[in-house]
């Protein structure tokens, strides 16, 4: 392992490195071209093309989990968003999405703490050991941090990929587990769909909610006096009329 490497002696069980923005990106243009990515899929604030073989899977099963929201402020609101998989029983890969409150923007301070975080996030909460690998941070049009791992689930050994997606205001982080016996040749495509990941600009235009809590307490102020307004304009003309 390389000494010297921004974050080694923190995480010394790390393979940590940066890779270069150019092959990704290139991969995933190719993949895309080729077929073996999907649809793009559009919510809550995000979009992306899974790979072609993921399917989304029956939500109630995920409904108000927040398996996969992995954050380093354990007040920042966060959840799943969507869970996608290839398939059903102990050999189906699964995809989750979740949404986390806050920005995250992928630097190399972030990544040692995001690494730290998401080893925290499957002893604390979900209640099993990821047996760390490698951490990377990964350029192109969306910086990541990824963390790879592998943990043992029912007696089966899966691979798990961890990765934060650089955004501000609100970031996504993506969970994708696999058999391990899959995982090389699902990893390229993997990989091209987090390089269509976006997390969408708010709409130009949109009020945020405190300038819309604002307006709506002036309109229920202007009501309120012409109500009142009128309820004595009323009474002024009672005894008139009689």
């Amino acid at each position: 392992m390389p000494r010297g490497h921004e974050g080694v002696r923190d995480f010394p069980c790390f393979a940590l490195s940066f890779r270069p923005v150019l092959l990704p990106v290139l991969t995933g243009v190719w993949l895309s071209l080729s077929g073996a990515l999907g649809t793009e899929l559009r919510r809550d604030g995000y979009s992306f093309r899974p790979p072609d073989t993921f399917r989304m899977s029956r939500w109630e099963r995920y409904a108000g989990s927040q398996a996969g929201a992995v954050s380093e402020d354990g007040v920042r609101t966060r959840a799943l968003s969507a869970a996608l998989a290839d398939g059903e029983g102990p050999e189906a890969a699964t995809f989750l999405i979740a949404v986390v409150e806050g920005g995250f923007s992928a630097s190399p301070s972030e990544r040692d703490a995001f690494a730290t975080a998401v080893m925290q996030h499957f002893q604390r909460e979900l209640g099993v050991a990821l047996t760390p690998e490698r951490v990377d941070r990964v350029g192109g049009p969306v910086p990541r941090v990824e963390v790879l791992g592998t943990l043992r689930e029912a007696g089966q050994v899966r691979t798990v990929l961890v990765a934060g997606l650089a955004s501000e205001g609100r970031h996504a982080v993506v969970t994708v587990s696999a058999p391990a016996d899959r995982w090389d040749a699902m990893a390229p495509r993997v990989r091209a769909s987090l390089e269509t990941f976006r997390m969408e600009a708010p709409v130009a235009g949109v009020v945020s909610r405190r300038l819309a809590g604002a307006l709506a307490g002036t309109l229920a102020g202007a009501l309120l006096v012409s109500y009142a307004a009128w309820r004595r304009r009323r009474q002024g003309e009672g005894p008139a009329a009689s």
